[in-house]
C-alpha cells in the first residue's frame, strides 16, 4: 500500500463528537495537522476556545453551527470556515443528522497545546462573515489542465497555506511528474484520483488524504468516468514569482540490477 495515502478513517468514529488525526499531531508531514471530525445530532465540540495557529473547517456533510467571537452562523456542506490564530470559536450540531468536516491546523501546533479555552466574554470579531467561504458549481475556473476554485490564500488573509478545490474531468489530470519546494496535500471529497509517486501508482478514494512532502516526485490522474474533486493544500504558499514546480523525467534502463555484494575471496 502506498505510504503517501491515508485512508478514510470514518469507520472509527464513536457515537459522540470526535476528531481523528489523519496527519499529526507528532508524526507524518510536520508542516500541519489534518483531521476528520464528526458531530452527531445534539452533540458539540470543545467549548469556546482558541488556537495558537490558523484552523480551517471544510464541511463535508450535514450542518454545523459555528460561533466566531460573538457571531453565530449555520454552515452547510462544501463550505470552508477560517479561524485565524487567537480567534475564539466553537461548534455544535443542532440538527437531526450527522455533521462531518475536514480540519486543517497550520502551521502544526505543539502536541501539548492543541487548544486554549477562552475564559472571558466572547469578543467581537470584525467582519467574521468573511471567514466563511462556500464552494459553488459556477465558481470553478478552467485552467490549462483542470478547473479550480480558491478558498484560502495570502490575499484572502491566509498567511501560512493556500487551499483550492480542484475539479478534474475524466481521463485528465495534473502536470507530468514533478515536485515542489513546499508540502502538498490532496483531500479527496468526490470521485477517485490515481496518484503516482515515483513509478508507484495507487488510487485515492473519497475521504482519503494524499500527503506529498517537499521534494516528492508525483503526478495525478482521473482514470474514472466521472469528475473528481479534491482540496489541494499548499504549505507554505509559494511567494509570488517563485518557481511553482520542477518537471522530472524517469528513464528506465535494461542494465542488470546493481547489487553491492562483496567479491568472493580466492583460497
Amino acid at each position: 500500500m502506498m505510504r503517501n495515502i491515508v485512508r478514510n478513517p470514518e469507520a472509527q468514529f464513536p457515537e459522540t463528537f470526535k476528531s481523528l488525526f489523519m496527519n499529526g499531531p507528532t508524526g507524518g508531514v510536520d508542516s500541519c495537522n489534518c483531521l476528520l471530525s464528526r458531530c452527531p445530532p445534539g452533540h458539540k465540540g470543545p467549548r469556546l476556545h482558541t488556537h495558537t495557529v490558523d484552523q480551517f473547517y471544510f464541511v463535508l456533510s450535514g450542518e454545523t453551527t459555528v460561533q466566531i467571537g460573538r457571531d453565530i452562523y449555520k454552515v452547510g456542506p462544501m463550505t470552508m470556515v477560517h479561524f485565524p490564530a487567537g480567534t475564539p470559536h466553537c461548534n455544535w450540531n443542532e440538527t437531526e443528522h450527522y455533521e462531518t468536516h475536514f480540519e486543517l491546523m497550520v502551521p502544526r501546533p505543539p502536541a501539548d497545546r492543541l487548544l486554549d479555552y477562552w475564559e472571558d466574554d466572547a469578543p467581537e470579531v470584525p467582519d467574521s462573515a468573511a471567514l466563511i467561504r462556500r464552494l459553488t458549481p459556477e465558481g470553478y475556473t478552467m485552467g490549462r489542465l483542470f478547473a479550480s476554485q480558491h478558498l484560502a490564500h495570502r490575499a484572502m488573509g491566509s498567511q501560512h497555506v493556500r487551499i483550492y478545490a480542484a475539479k478534474v474531468a475524466p481521463q485528465t489530470g495534473g502536470p507530468a511528474l514533478h515536485f515542489h519546494d513546499f508540502d502538498q496535500f490532496y483531500y479527496v471529497f468526490g470521485g477517485e484520483l490515481t496518484i503516482q509517486v515515483g513509478h508507484e501508482r495507487a488510487v485515492a478514494g473519497k475521504g482519503d488524504l494524499v500527503m506529498l512532502p517537499k521534494g516528492c516526485v508525483h503526478t495525478n490522474l482521473n482514470e474514472g468516468d466521472e469528475d473528481e474533486y479534491h482540496l489541494a493544500i499548499l504549505v507554505p504558499e509559494p511567494e509570488a514569482g517563485e518557481q511553482f514546480d520542477y518537471k522530472v523525467q524517469i528513464e528506465y534502463s535494461n542494465e542488470p540490477a546493481f547489487i553491492n555484494e562483496p567479491r568472493s575471496r580466492k583460497a
